[in-house]
Order: structure tokens, then sequence, then C-alpha cells
């Protein structure tokens, strides 16, 4: 059965704080009706900083970052397990409003077949006329002047690498590092902070962040939302976006390693449930198409595509301050889900971001405080799935052959990095072998084959 949502025209909202000091706020109004219930919601972003970049872009940039951030919202809106046809996939129909209906008629079938790549869910989308405008801002003085690139700075040990890369080797050109959080799930927003203080002494005279933006689910009728959230990514795209256009900016940046974009299924039932694509090359690629048939020429790249983990912490081109600065970022996809853990930590320790992220800094000091021991693990509660279903995966013996044809099968259509990819996964799985002989007990080797 379809979900259909419709998304209301934008509502611009200025609150006053003080004689000089203004909060301004963009509203998205969903409405649907399941079982014969009408239920609503709103999508509340932060638009104190954005509104000066938003003047300096077009309609359709604008429009498409509030697409984003709508898909965002539905995502979170609609639980999956009880409004799914199988178990997992939802099936969407959406109404949104645009500026321009002929072109974004023209990318409907890229954008549809990216949300149900990116989330694992049925997408189609009507657009409908809908005009709205913005008031003027102007921009901020440390914002004027050229900029080289736009990059993701998340809170997280690849954006970090990321951004620790690009400034130490090349001084003399300046990025804008863009964030986001939901202030409904805490971490995120304070991870930057964190980051950014360890930064700014050293490399501030070479970035300008455009703070931290909320984009948040307000006003729900339905009191449970999802967790799952493999739309995080795509807000990320749609604000460099927006950056960048209105900068004149022909290049974003989203770091992480090929390992995670990939996501090469632990197991063929993980293929779609329990893996993520956030920055998967074929979402990638669909997005540059969808761009494209915007008419922007703005590149959206990964350049550790074919790293692992390991290989971007032990190639990162400051080491010294990663080693400083590696305990303030956080890789952990399950910090909300504290109830269980062993003990008090920043990271769970055993949700596959941390355990990549435990395997990539095996040769460097690592102080962060894990939660719980992947020794102590019961596997057959869900704290240990994750762990069950790695060793698992270590154990099986995997020819090349039989790696390039499960990464066709997990989405990846350009077959001349086919042979990149596959030593990847290769050079991955060994590194969390690595992991495993060093810190896993007899029983976690003899489970992966060691």
């Amino acid at each position: 059965m379809k979900t259909k949502i419709k998304i209301h025209i934008p509502i611009f909202e200025t609150q006053k704080i003080s004689k000089n000091r203004e909060n301004r706020k963009v509203k998205l109004r969903l409405s649907t009706t399941l079982i014969n219930v009408k239920q609503t919601a709103e999508i509340e972003i932060d638009f104190n900083n954005l509104l000066p970049f938003v003047n300096l872009t077009s309609s359709i940039v604008t429009s498409f970052f509030l697409f984003t951030a709508s898909v965002y919202g539905i995502d979170r809106f609609i639980e999956r397990r009880r409004n799914s046809i199988d178990g997992w996939s939802r099936d969407f129909q959406i109404e949104f409003p645009v500026n321009d209906v002929s072109i974004w008629n023209s990318a409907k079938d890229q954008i549809e077949t990216m949300l149900s790549f990116l989330t694992g869910d049925y997408w189609s989308i009507n657009f409908y006329r809908g005009k709205f405008k913005f008031p003027i801002a102007p921009l901020k003085k440390e914002f004027e002047g050229t900029f080289a690139k736009v990059n993701l700075f998340s809170g997280g040990l690849d954006s970090l690498i990321g951004a620790l890369d690009h400034l130490e080797s090349k001084p003399n050109e300046k990025i804008i590092l863009v964030s986001h959080y939901d202030k409904k799930m805490g971490g995120p927003k304070g991870d930057q902070a964190g980051l950014l203080k360890l930064l700014d002494p050293i490399y501030g005279n070479q970035y300008v962040q455009v703070p931290s933006i909320n984009v948040s689910l307000e006003n729900s009728t339905i009191k449970k939302t999802e967790t799952t959230l493999r739309s995080r990514s795509l807000l990320f795209s749609g604000m460099a976006l927006l950056i960048a256009q209105s900068k004149n900016i022909s290049s974003i940046i989203l770091p992480e390693n090929g390992s995670v974009s990939l996501n090469f299924p632990l197991s063929p039932s993980r293929r779609s449930a329990c893996s993520t694509r956030t920055t998967h090359p074929t979402v990638l690629s669909l997005l540059k198409k969808i761009w494209l048939k915007f008419g922007l020429d703005t590149t959206i790249k990964n350049p550790y595509e074919f790293k692992t983990k390991g290989e971007m912490v032990a190639e990162c081109k400051d080491q010294i301050n990663l080693s400083k600065m590696l305990g303030n970022s956080n890789s952990c996809g399950k910090r909300g889900h504290r109830a269980h853990w062993e003990r008090l930590g920043t990271h769970c320790g055993v949700c596959m971001p941390c355990v990549y992220r435990r395997a990539s800094v095996l040769k460097i000091e690592d102080k962060t405080i894990y939660g719980n021991n992947l020794n102590n693990l019961d596997f057959l509660k869900k704290k240990g799935q994750d762990m069950a279903a790695l060793l698992n995966f270590l154990k099986k013996r995997l020819t090349i052959k039989e790696i390039k044809n499960e990464l066709i099968v997990n989405g990846i259509n350009d077959l001349g990095k086919l042979n990149q990819y596959s030593d990847l996964v290769r050079r991955t799985r060994s590194e969390l072998k690595q992991y495993i002989n060093k810190f896993g007990n007899a029983k976690l080797k003899k489970r992966s084959g060691l």
C-alpha cells in the first residue's frame, strides 16, 4: 500500500529575539493519511545562516536543498516497520512544490532511482507549481572572497581526515566546511564544535564553517519516529550544493572510506535492510546526472573512494594533529542506544562503524572510550548481531570473481572500476582480520577462521 505524502509550500518565519537579533526558520508541512487517520508534521530548518546563500543562487538550487530536507523529514516521519510492504521497504508517493515543474520532471526518473537505491524504499514523486520567495539578507564578511571547495564536516573521523588532508597540503586554497545536525538527536553538533575548537588555532585562516544547520522533524502527530535515517547524507549534498552554487564553487568533497561507501554486504540478507549507501558510487553518479539535468556544473566527489579506513588514517597528511584529535571525532552508529552498554563511553564499540574505526587505528594511539568489549558479546542478542555477521563474513572464502559478482548485485554499474573496488574489498577484509587477530579472544578468532 502506498504512503501518499504532500509537502506543502515552504513557510518562512521570523521571530524577534532581541532588539538586534532575529531567529529565522523555514517550515515544510507534511500531511498524509495512515489507516484512515490524517497525520501531519513539520520539517523545521534553521535559516539564520542559510538565507544569505539562498539570495545568491537560483530557485532550482534552493528547491533541491528543500527537497533533500523533505526527504530526510519523510524518512523520520514514517516508521519503517509499521508502514513497510515487506518488513523493510516503504512505498512513497510524494507531492513536492517547485517553481519550475518542467525542469524537475526532466530529472524525475533519476531522482526516483537515486532515492530508492539510497533508502531501500520505493519512491514516486509528483512535482506541483508552488512559487515561493525569501527575504534578502547580507552575506557575512568571512564568506566573501574565493573558496576552492565545499567540504562535509560531520564530526566523524573520515570528515576530519578529509579536512586535515586539504588544510595541510593546500595552505593557499581556502575551503568552506558545511555541517548539519538534528536537535532531536544529540551528538554531531557537539562533535563538530569540539573538533573545530582544536582545528582553529592551527588552520583557522584556511577555512570558514557555515555554523551547523539544524534540520529536524517537529510537531508530528505520529509519536514514534524512524531512526535508520539512510537519507541523512542526501541532506548534506543539498546543503553543500546551495553553498557551492552561491559562491561559484565547482567542487564538493564528501570524504568517506571506500569500504563504507561500497557497503559490501556481510551476508545476502544485509543487501538492503542492514546496509547504508550514503556515499555509494551509484548515488554520487546519479546526483551528478540530476544536477546536469538542472543545468548545474557542480561536481561531488569522494576522494577516498578506493581507500580503506585504515589507509585513510595511515596516509593522513597531518599525523600529529590526527592523533591529537582522534578522540574528539565520533564514528558510532548507535551512540543513542546506551542502555545496555557495559560502561560509559563515547562509542558503543561493536556496531560496524565502530569496528571499522577500531580496525583502522591499530597503529596509532586510540584513547576513544568504547562502551562494550567485543569478546563479551552474545551473538544471539541484537547487540551482537553485527559482530556475528562480520565473523561469518571473514570466515567465508571469497574469490575475486565472487566479490565482483556481489558488487554488481549490490549496485556497482561502473565496470571500469570493478577491479579497484574488488581489491578494496579484499584489503578491507584483511584489515578487519588484523583487528580480530589482535583484540579477539580464541572464540572470536575461531569464528572468523583465524
